[in-house]
């Protein structure tokens, strides 16, 4: 009898619900390894939630047991080892975690890396993932490896919503360099959909995973900024200035705005993509119909994760509840019969 359970690390965060919401309209059975709290769990209890130990590898291995496919959103943004963050010990969780999909006998990992990663091998960020790669590469899993640009879209879209919060607050808006260099957003649902469609798949692959138009990113704060009603002056400021800016706002609203990554990534070029776009919702129309509502409050993602030993967070797989209507894969729906609305 074939495996149908599908694994996503982090489903009650941003990228991971929006995975476990597709899997669920295609009807599977979904697990989520975590140890965030303090999130609500949107989708009523039909995820079954399993530890993330990283310490235990026979823990780890008995959570992944009877599942079909491991989709891979951990990593960590930026380095605090004081709060336990750090690239390479990302990478060593995740070869960790790469081992223990193999003895429990994982059929696929569809793993979320960066888009040019290869770009930028001094810097530990895209270094780090890099290495994962090579990890998975070598390993005995089937596997995708997706590489996104940035991200767009749902109540959880920290990125630009935090930017509309700037925007409004303030007259002008300070850009890193000339703001010449490209990006190209893809909305998460894009991404969802790409990551469940590879799931089912057996070729290993790696691919960009971009939206279907692309901006310079002057043109893109001027987009957000126009959707919002408002007219700001948009000016260059030196990438270090920006930084520090960043530094200080953040002290303020007690979060990391920014990282140097972040911006070199940018300025470098590293969040677009040569490759044919594989998202289809434009950001153009999106942000034309979401702007006003964005910035409204500051939305501050290191507040809201909390964590908590492991063994809490685990319910028998007993007590989880399935959904008993079934909805195809190839019937859009833009609100899930058995799953409330996660549009974040």
């Amino acid at each position: 009898m074939a495996k149908d359970v599908h694994v996503v690390t982090g489903a009650f965060g941003y990228s991971g619900r929006w995975i476990a919401k597709e899997l669920l309209n295609c009807g599977h059975r979904v697990r989520t390894l975590t140890n965030a709290i303090g999130r609500d769990d949107p989708f009523d209890d039909q995820v079954e939630v399993r530890p993330i130990d990283f310490t235990n590898h026979d823990s780890l291995v008995s959570s992944l047991t009877d599942a079909d496919v491991l989709y891979n959103t951990y990593w960590v943004r930026y380095k605090d080892r004081e709060g336990g963050y750090a690239h390479d010990l990302a990478v060593s969780n995740t070869g960790k975690l790469i081992s223990a999909a193999e003895d429990a006998g994982i059929r696929r990992i569809v793993h979320f890396s960066v888009a040019h990663p290869d770009k930028a091998p001094d810097w530990t960020y895209f270094a780090g993932k890099m290495e994962v790669e090579r990890m998975i590469t070598e390993s005995k899993l089937s596997h995708a490896i997706l590489r996104p640009t940035v991200f767009f879209g749902g109540k959880r879209d920290v990125l630009i919503n935090n930017m509309a919060w700037l925007i409004r607050r303030f007259p002008i808006f300070g850009v890193f360099g000339l703001g010449s260099y490209p990006i190209q957003p893809v909305h998460i649902s894009d991404v969802a959909r790409i990551a469940v469609e590879q799931g089912a798949l057996n070729e290993n692959v790696v691919l960009d995973v971009a939206g279907p138009e692309k901006f310079s990113y002057y043109d893109y704060v001027r987009l957000i900024s126009q959707s919002m009603g408002l007219r700001r002056a948009i000016i260059p400021v030196p990438p270090i200035v920006a930084w520090v800016v960043g530094k200080v706002v953040g002290i303020i609203v007690s979060d990391r705005v920014i990282t140097r990554a972040e911006i070199r990534g940018l300025m470098n070029g590293l969040m677009a993509s040569d490759d044919k776009p594989l998202g289809v919702v434009k950001f153009s129309e999106w942000i034309q119909e979401n702007g006003t509502k964005l910035g409204l409050k500051y939305q501050n993602d290191m507040k809201e994760r909390k964590y908590k030993t492991a063994s809490l967070f685990y319910n028998s797989p007993n007590s989880t509840k399935w959904s008993q209507t079934i909805i195809p894969c190839e019937t859009p729906q833009s609100e899930p019969i058995f799953v409330r609305n996660i549009d974040s």
